[in-house]
């Protein structure tokens, strides 16, 4: 089936941020939007797992929240440890005050989109696929400020605002030229440990015992290494086997490469070298031992941190206007779940905007309200990357200093992690709540 020949709104990518993008668009009472994707659904079987207090508000605003909190797994806190032996948690139970969803909502990314596709679905939106972007320019009929999109079948469409949400590697950004960097100039992207990162979901022979079941994520430290594990929920909605669990590590520099897909055997490594004792394979270290019994995805990750130089673009010969949101605006450490869930924010914020360009139409072209919403925009996601890269120098911390202050600096933290005022505040960084 072609695409439609013209809309006033094309969200190129339709994932988590394109979507949120259609129903923020949609609530807002504009009905004329095509959203595309250059794959088809669900062949993204993972990624991200964690949607903050601040995007679930978010959604709510935009009536998709209840689908998801029905499948999702409501985790009250996050554990951080040293080897077996603990740091700090951030309490989210402690942010009752300020939201109506104190928690953090693990749920995996493909059955997010899932129940957005479902909402999309309900509303008469269709996502096209596969329809890949291969350029964007300004049509000739420059008075109608309008945007002629070529796809790689051969379709094309025209339209007045495109928003790019196609990822990290963004056609619409690229055909935009718009520049995509660290905002500290660091091109290296040298994290240490942290530079690459294994992740895969996987179920066990015997269930880990970490003693703490109701956080729902435990994260460890272990001379500069990194591990995480994190239950998926328990739902008959979701499609996945019983016991499954993400496993997050970081990759020691002296593996060289991570394998592009992880293998059983090769996350098993990392566990016994990187991970916590109540995880190991070894009887001789774990009274109760354990060990992967299948990878169900698998994949590795290269740390680095790039903001698009603008959010908002319009054609300098007439045409329309461009807008990024998602990977496509920012990326960053997945270290500390922000990832997807300012991705969301971005989008959601963008429907009363474009309402309110649309509305405009006929006077003369203002860019006010879209330089406005960019800037915000963009000086959270550098708020973002400074706090992922603050927490991966903590976690790299005691391979780059002396041991003794390391251990100093553990010990100051096990101190502090044990008031409420702490895990409180911990929490709230994490949540996003800072912007609302």
């Amino acid at each position: 089936m072609s695409l439609p020949q013209r809309t006033t709104v094309l969200i190129v990518g339709a994932g988590p941020c394109g979507m949120a993008a259609a129903l923020s668009l949609n609530h807002q009472g504009i009905q004329d939007i095509v959203i595309v994707d250059a794959i088809l659904a669900g062949e993204n079987w993972s990624r991200a797992m964690v949607i903050q207090a601040a995007t679930l508000e978010a959604l709510n605003n935009v009536g998709c929240l209840d689908d998801l909190l029905s499948v999702g797994k409501k985790a009250k806190t996050a554990g951080l440890h040293d080897g077996s032996s603990y740091l700090l948690s951030a309490d989210f139970s402690l942010l009752s005050p300020y939201t109506k969803f104190p928690f953090a909502l693990v749920l995996p990314q493909t059955d997010t989109e899932a129940v957005m596709l479902e909402k999309l679905n309900q509303l008469g939106i269709k996502v096209w696929r596969p329809f890949k972007v291969v350029s964007l320019k300004a049509s000739p009929e420059a008075e109608e400020q309008i945007f002629e999109v070529q796809f790689e079948s051969g379709d094309m469409i025209q339209a007045r605002y495109v928003i790019g949400a196609d990822g990290a590697h963004s056609v619409v950004r690229n055909e935009a030229g718009i520049a995509f960097k660290d905002p500290n100039g660091d091109d290296n992207h040298d994290y240490g440990s942290l530079s690459q990162l294994a992740l895969g979901d996987v179920t066990f022979i015997s269930p880990p015992q970490l003693g703490t079941p109701d956080n729902g994520v435990s994260i460890s430290l272990s001379n500069g290494s990194f591990t995480l594990l994190a239950p998926f929920p328990v739902s008959a909605s979701l499609d996945k086997p019983p016991g499954l669990y993400r496993f997050v590590s970081s990759v020691p520099p002296e593996d060289g490469t991570a394998p592009h897909a992880p293998s059983a055997e090769y996350l098993q490594s990392l566990i016994d070298r990187c991970g916590p004792p109540a995880l190991s394979s070894d009887p001789a270290t774990n009274a109760h031992p354990t060990r992967i019994d299948k990878v169900h995805w698998s994949s590795r990750y290269r740390t680095r941190a790039a903001v698009a130089e603008r959010y908002f673009a319009r054609s300098s010969s007439g045409g329309g206007v461009i807008l990024l949101v998602g990977d496509a605006a920012h990326i960053h450490s997945p270290i500390g779940g922000q990832g997807m869930s300012l991705g969301i924010r971005d989008a959601v914020s963008l429907g009363p905007v474009l309402k309110a360009d649309i509305e405009s139409a006929g006077g003369t072209p203002s860019d006010r309200l879209f330089e406005d919403w960019a800037a915000r925009r963009r000086k959270r996601a550098l708020s973002v990357v400074a706090l992922t890269k603050e927490t991966v120098r903590m976690m790299t911390a005691p391979r780059r200093v002396w041991p003794p202050i390391a251990t100093l600096g553990f010990a100051v933290l096990r101190f502090f992690g044990r008031f409420s005022f702490v895990k409180r505040m911990v929490a709230y960084r994490l949540s996003g709540l800072a912007e609302i």
